[in-house]
């Protein structure tokens, strides 16, 4: 995903938000969902463990696959300063809130 996908997704798509991230997601065209990470210096200042929060939201994107739905661009906020997670919390978060997002986006579309 690029900086125009990202613009996109903010502009576009639908938010839900959980105690470890926010999702932000819309529907890209495409037969495959996409992952983008957002993860600040208001999260940790120290890259080393930024770039740890990232790889965390990754691989529970990696994992969580096959139980999201296809065709979409969705983003990872990380939305706690210090945040620390562990894998399989995220990846329960990360479908639980994809899902609520993606019915957001469905609502939205059909309203309007």
């Amino acid at each position: 995903m690029g900086p125009k996908d990202f613009a996109r997704v903010y502009r576009e798509g639908s938010r839900a938000r959980g105690s470890l991230m926010t999702v932000a997601l819309c529907t890209n065209g495409l037969g495959h969902t996409r992952l983008g990470l957002s993860v600040g210096k208001r999260c940790w200042k120290s890259a080393v463990k930024r770039n740890r929060v990232r790889r965390v939201f990754r691989e529970a994107f990696r994992l969580s696959l096959p139980e999201l739905p296809s065709g979409l661009d969705v983003v990872l906020i990380a939305s706690t300063p210090q945040l620390k997670p562990t894998l399989e919390p995220t990846r329960r978060e990360l479908v639980k809130m994809v899902r609520k997002a993606h019915r957001r986006f469905l609502e939205k579309r059909e309203q309007g």
